[in-house]
């Protein structure tokens, strides 16, 4: 038996924000629409698949402030409607090759409760645009400060003659950067993990940023992020975080 893992591991990355300061629960709900085909004759219902759908919601503790680069509140007051989907990577256990689930997804609720006897609090649902994938964290978010390669992730599953098909999916978080001038981040896959291959290169950063980036074709068995442009002033450093997840179903 797997072992159980706890909630107050989890982290939330929304966009160039570590949400998790602030929030207290986090729900990722999946649901397939089966369309049904029953025709006469049949004594009981047949179904076909139908559209997958995924949404996510999340409460937390609202903050004061009206000026912190950081607060939530200012995050999220003026992203109803905005033209630009959230990018979010919700990691389970903040490990390299932990379980994420990675979605791309618009703000449709925004509620604050105020009541008299207990703190403020914050909570936001969100609906998906292309589902949900399950995948892993390459990368738990953490500070560098100058080029690196984490360890490969191995799929379980999988073999070394095929990997898997259908492409996969990246997210880039970068919530902090100091005296940087240029940061690539790239994925990587690789057989047997002697020699990799670059999968996805993210936009060169120079500052907080997100990316969502896909990719077809075949993924080999293993994958892993690696920082392979770094450069800066003296004291550089920036907090990345780097999550993968293959479109074929296997993370």
């Amino acid at each position: 038996m797997a072992s159980p893992i706890h909630g107050k591991s989890v982290r939330v990355l929304c966009d160039e924000k570590d949400l998790s300061p602030f929030l207290k629960e986090v729900n990722v709900s999946a649901e397939l629409e089966p369309s049904d085909v029953t025709t006469f004759g049949d004594n009981d219902k047949e179904y076909i698949p139908g559209l997958r759908d995924a949404t996510l919601a999340f409460d937390g503790l609202f903050a004061a402030s009206t000026t912190a680069a950081d607060d939530i509140a200012n995050f999220f007051d003026g992203s109803i409607g905005g033209s630009t989907k959230h990018t979010f990577t919700v990691d389970i256990n903040r490990s390299t090759g932990g379980r994420a689930w990675l979605l791309r997804a618009d703000e449709t609720s925004y509620d604050i409760s105020a009541p008299l006897t207990d703190v403020v609090s914050l909570s936001v649902d969100a609906q998906a645009s292309d589902g949900y994938r399950g995948g892993r964290m390459l990368r738990p978010l953490a500070a560098a400060t100058s080029t690196e390669s984490n360890t490969g992730v191995l799929t379980v599953g999988t073999t070394s003659a095929g990997g898997t098909t259908g492409g996969g999916v990246g997210h880039l978080h970068i919530t902090a950067a100091s005296t940087v001038t240029s940061i690539v981040a790239k994925i990587q896959d690789s057989t047997s993990g002697s020699t990799w291959h670059d999968l996805i290169t993210f936009t060169a950063a120079t500052q907080e940023t997100f990316q969502r980036s896909t990719v077809s074709g075949a993924v080999k068995e293993r994958t892993r992020a690696t920082i392979s442009t770094f450069t800066g002033g003296a004291g550089k450093t920036a907090t990345i975080g780097i999550a993968f997840a293959r479109q074929a179903g296997k993370s």
